[in-house]
């Protein structure tokens, strides 16, 4: 197992990932949420990666106690995180307005490994 090391913005866990699209490479600062299902990247990082709601696989609805967001999904050609790397990975398109946050990582990339987090170290085990 390897250690990541990871930042903490207001008690969240920042992790540094690499999103692979048709137009190359995306840094992306992403937050670690395993309460959350699915991956979600920001529209305009999408776009940024050479995509649009066109090539959508299937529509997308965030639920939350606010409400529902409707958006899309895609599948990105890979992305890597946490020293990890998934090909053909599908993602959810939805604003989450926050600055310097690029998404969030979700369980559909996290269930493919055993991983262990320990806040005071501020350290993921992978």
């Amino acid at each position: 197992m390897a250690n990541i090391q990871y930042t903490l913005d207001k008690k969240l866990i920042i992790v540094q990932s690499i999103l692979q699209g048709k137009y190359g490479e995306y840094d992306a600062n992403l937050i670690l949420d395993t309460g959350a299902t699915f991956t979600i990247i920001d529209p305009t990082v999408i776009g940024e990666l050479g995509y649009t709601e066109n090539e959508r696989s299937a529509p997308s609805i965030v639920k939350s106690p606010v409400g529902k967001e409707k958006g899309f999904r895609i599948h990105l050609q890979a992305i890597e995180c946490l020293g990890q790397r998934v090909e053909n990975f599908e993602i959810a398109c939805h604003s989450l307005g926050l600055q310097h946050i690029d998404g969030l990582l979700g369980m559909n990339f996290l269930e493919n490994f055993n991983f262990c987090i320990y806040p005071k170290k501020q350290i993921i085990k992978i």
